[in-house]
């Protein structure tokens, strides 16, 4: 299950858009847990990761454009739709990379076209990954990390969800080849998205886990750094 989150200082726009978006995942047959907060105070005490966001811009603590860069960085929030009323924020907004731009006064078919493009996104990024006679579709973006153990893999995901597969790690990694993920020890492989900082001998990502790079795979990392991954 996805996390989606509407934040808008005014409560009753907050909920007429929640009633939409809820609405529009239903019709294009997304699963989402929606959230609603009002207040950055809110957002704080909150430790969910948010895969979609609809971000109020103009807010009286701080604008959605800076709440958005910070929270992406951190690796708390994934695509983000700003939803506004002033079209001259469009411009401002574009060093966050937001998915779409929802203008209040045209709301319901901005809407739309906003989780169209969603739905478009996150299919282009989806993997199968078989197990047995059963197979598991996974959007790559929300694949933190893998790590094997024994004939089984636990697939640790954006949004606090580990999944347990049988398999082996050279398997997955062949999968997800093509997507930027990268082998840093044996049984560990590693979405560079989440990444936060690389050293000569260990990767840190944006939640604070540290893992070792093993001698074995530090010439792959490094070159993937000088690559710009």
């Amino acid at each position: 299950m996805r996390n989606a989150l509407i934040f808008d200082d005014n409560k009753i726009l907050a909920e007429l858009v929640q009633i939409k978006v809820e609405a529009l995942f239903r019709k294009y047959d997304l699963e989402f847990e929606v959230d609603r907060m009002n207040s950055i105070k809110q957002l704080e005490a909150c430790e969910k990761t948010y895969q979609l966001v609809f971000m109020d811009i103009v807010l009286p603590e701080q604008d959605g454009i800076n709440i958005t860069r910070e929270w992406k960085n951190s690796g708390r929030f994934g695509e983000v739709v700003f939803v506004s009323a002033y079209d001259d924020k469009v411009f401002a907004s574009f060093d966050t990379n937001p998915l779409y731009f929802v203008r209040k006064n045209n709301l319901d078919e901005d809407l739309e076209q906003a989780i169209i493009s969603y739905k478009r996104k996150i299919s282009a990024t989806q993997v199968i990954v078989p197990e047995g006679a059963k197979y598991h579709v996974w959007d790559v973006n929300e694949i933190m990390y893998l790590v094997s153990r024994n004939h089984y893999i636990d697939v640790y995901m954006a949004n606090g969800n580990k999944p347990l597969v049988r398999g082996k790690l050279d398997d997955m990694e062949k999968i997800l080849q093509d997507y930027n993920f990268v082998r840093v020890q044996v049984s560990y492989l590693v979405n560079l998205k989440y990444v936060d900082a690389v050293k000569s001998q260990a990767i840190r990502l944006k939640n604070g886990e540290v893992f070792r790079i093993s001698p074995k795979y530090r010439e792959k990392v490094a070159s993937r750094m000088e690559a710009g991954w």
